[in-house]
Formats: structure tokens, sequence, C-alpha cells
């Protein structure tokens, strides 16, 4: 499936009367193959959408209240086998009409992600070739063999390495060891993603090697987790970095420079051999895919943090760390807050804070890979195939409103879905978690 971005920008201008507060759409994001295309479409702000289907010709209406684009339009096609085009126009002086002109009949689904204070809504639609014209639809995927979601998670520091001390004592090294754990815990636990741990103990492991960890197992997603300080024991709050250009052409240099190493290679292609500029150019274009994904998934959990503690930093930052400078995995560093800080400190030893923590990030990754799924997995296979629900075994200290929590779901939906009447549910039953409820 290929991915390409779309930036739109307005001509539109607005009232200068608006009462209510406009929402910006700011990006409308395409993945598409012969038989479906995903469509994204950003907001700054929670919006009330109509969608709806048109026919003779065929059209896919979206309505979004209250919206304009955002300030300069510059158009791109986003033709392809289903979409012969995209049109937009003001409704009501206030609203944004966005038409959708297709090839051909089309079944289609959406819903909303929401991050934290309705901020940065995504509204997800889905187009998919309509099943009385093709009974043979996502045959395909059915024949591969599926696999998890792939995590690596990079407890920071370690063993003769404690990073930051608090003014308690307290290591960032064995604060970041825990919420990895934890963290793996969420993602082994779902029924379609696997995690894996740069360490499970008190042990060094040098920065190079834990970025290599992410490409040795071609993993989808790099988390490193620590805890900031500072000498002004007042700050405190959460920030997530990705890889600055910088740091990027510092790593394409090294990757040229090893390129007739028969290990050498770009995600699934080596580099043994192959011409400087051939391995410039797949090294520069598999950059940028996976730094536009790290400040996407960045974004997803920054906001999911958000609920739970300070943030520092609003925006995701840009640094040179070593640990995030993969070519072709995306990766983030999160800093939970600030270890300095003896408040700060005493909430990050606290095994509730810490479980809140890893629960946010795990809540934020799912949420990305919901909207951008990996080929050959299992959530892309069970979102394509249209399929509800997955399923969860329940833990030791698991409860119901946690996982309704976990999946961003009603509790009382999550009863219905399983016949459950109360609240009582034991270790190793099996649940079913409704997809986009």
């Amino acid at each position: 499936m290929s991915k390409f971005r779309i930036f739109l920008f307005s001509v539109f201008l607005f009232s200068s009367g608006l009462i209510y507060a406009e929402s910006i759409l700011n990006d409308i994001r395409i993945s598409n193959d012969n038989i479906k295309s995903r469509l994204v479409l950003d907001l700054n702000l929670n919006v009330d959408s109509n969608v709806f289907y048109l026919k003779n010709p065929d059209r896919l209406v979206i309505d979004l209240a209250s919206t304009r684009l955002s300030s300069s339009f510059k158009e791109k096609s986003i033709k392809n086998t289903l979409i012969k085009g995209i049109r937009f126009a003001k409704k009501d002086n206030q609203s944004l009409r966005i038409v959708l002109d297709l090839n051909k009949e089309l079944e289609f689904k959406h819903f909303l992600i929401t991050d934290a204070d309705s901020k940065n809504t995504r509204l997800v639609i889905d187009l998919n070739t309509s099943t009385t014209s093709s009974p043979k639809k996502n045959t395909s995927l059915r024949t591969k063999k599926l696999r998890d979601i792939l995590v690596v998670i990079d407890p920071g520091h370690g063993g003769k390495d404690p990073g930051a001390i608090g003014p308690n004592g307290t290591r960032e090294s064995n604060v970041a060891l825990a919420i990895g754990l934890r963290l793996a815990d969420y993602f082994n636990n779902a029924s379609d993603m696997q995690a894996i741990l740069t360490r499970d103990d008190n042990t060094f492991v040098v920065l190079r090697d834990r970025m290599e960890y992410a490409r040795k197992f071609k993993a989808d997603l790099f988390i490193s987790i620590h805890a900031d300080a500072l000498d002004n024991p007042r700050v405190k709050g959460a920030s997530i970095y990705t890889l600055s250009l910088e740091g990027a052409s510092n790593e394409a240099s090294k990757i040229l420079a090893k390129r007739e190493n028969k290990d050498s290679s770009i995600g699934e292609v080596p580099l043994s051999g192959k011409d400087a500029d051939i391995v410039s150019l797949l090294t520069d274009l598999s950059q940028n895919v996976s730094m536009e994904a790290s400040k996407e998934v960045g974004s997803i959990i920054l906001n999911e943090l958000a609920k739970v503690g300070s943030i520092r930093k609003k925006k995701v930052q840009q640094a040179g760390f070593l640990v995030l400078k993969s070519p072709d995995v995306p990766s983030v560093l999160i800093e939970t807050t600030f270890i300095s800080n003896p408040n700060e400190e005493k909430k990050l030893k606290s095994r509730s804070y810490q479980n809140k923590l890893a629960k946010a990030i795990f809540q934020g990754a799912r949420n990305y890979f919901l909207i951008n799924p990996p080929e050959n997995t299992k959530l892309a296979n069970n979102l394509s195939n249209e399929a509800q629900t997955i399923s969860y075994i329940v833990r030791k200290g698991d409860t119901l409103s946690e996982i309704a929590e976990l999946y961003n779901i009603s509790l009382s939906l999550l009863r219905s879905y399983n016949g459950i009447r109360g609240s009582k549910i034991r270790i190793g039953q099996s649940l079913q978690i409704p997809l986009y409820k």
C-alpha cells in the first residue's frame, strides 16, 4: 500500500463576526490500493461531522461544522483507481463541505480519534469496493502470513550509567526500566502487537546497539524512555523528541560509508555493492518517511501523556540523539518528566504513576497504528476485513473500567459486547474489544 501526504491550504476567507471557535483542516493523508482507500483528515479541534453517500454520479460528501481550510490553498491531485478528485466548498458561510468524486460505487465507514482536550482530532474515512461488485475482496491478505506489530522499547541508561539522579536518590535508569516493563506488558497483552525490550534488568547497553536492535528486528516503532533533569528543581512536565535534520544527515553519511558491508541495508533493501547515488537516494527516501511517521506518533503519544500529567514542551521537539537515528524505523524519545523536581521524583517512584505513563504511551502508539496499520499485520487485516472487535485476555490486576479506558471505549459498551452485567472478570478470560466505538 503506497502512502502519500497532501497538504491542503485555503483560499476561503471567513467572517470576522464568528462567535464560536472555528476548526481548521490542516492536512489530508491518503493510503490506498486498487480496492480500498483510507483518508485521514487532521483537524485542530473536535468538530461535528456528517458523512454521507450520493449516487448518479457516485460521491462521498463530508460536512465539517464551523471549519475552514488552512491559510493558503494549493491544490494537488489525489486521483487513484477509486477517487476521481476532491472538491471544497463553504456551506452556510461557516461549515466546510468536502466532496470526493468516485470512479465506482463504494462502501464507506468513518470514525473519530480525538486527543486530549478535544484537540488534534482525526476523522478517518475508509472507502472499499462494494462487496456486491467485488466478492473476493481482501483474499490476498488471507493468503499471507500475518504478523504482530512489533515495538522495541528502550528503557534509558542502566548498569554503570544510572542517568539523572533525583534529590532523594532515585535513579533515572530504574524509573525508565519500571515504566518500560509495564509498557511491554500492555503491548504483549494485545492480541495483535508485540514488544521487545533493549534491556529488562539493570544492564548497560551501548547507545548505537539500542538503535540497531530496532533495525535488526525490523520494528514498526522504537520508543526510548527517560526522565529529564535540570538545576531548577521546580521544572516539570513531559517532552517527546524525534530526530533532527542534522542528526539524520550525519547518520546518512555513516550508512553511505558502510554500503559495502554485506549486512548493510535500508528496510528490506540490501545496500552491498550499490552505487553511492542509489544508496543516498534510498536513505533519504526512507529517512523522510521515518521522520514524518515519528513526528505523527510522537504527537499522538504527547496528547495522551497530557491526560496523565503536565507537559513541558507542547510540540514534538527535534534533536540528534543517537538512539533516534534509525533511517527505517520510526523512533521517539520520551522524557516522562523531570526527576530533578522532588514532587515529580516522588510520582516517578510510584507504581501507580508508572502504570499511568505506560498506559498513555501505549494508547498513543495504538491510536497511531489504527490510522497507519503496517502491511501484512493482524491489525491491518482486521481493519481491511472490517473486523469489529479484537480479543483481550484478562491478566492479574485488570479491571473492566481500566480495560475500557485503555481502548478508549465506554464501560457500558464493553459490558454489552461481552454480556457482563456487573464488573467481575477473571484472569484468563477472553474479552471482545470493539475497535471503533
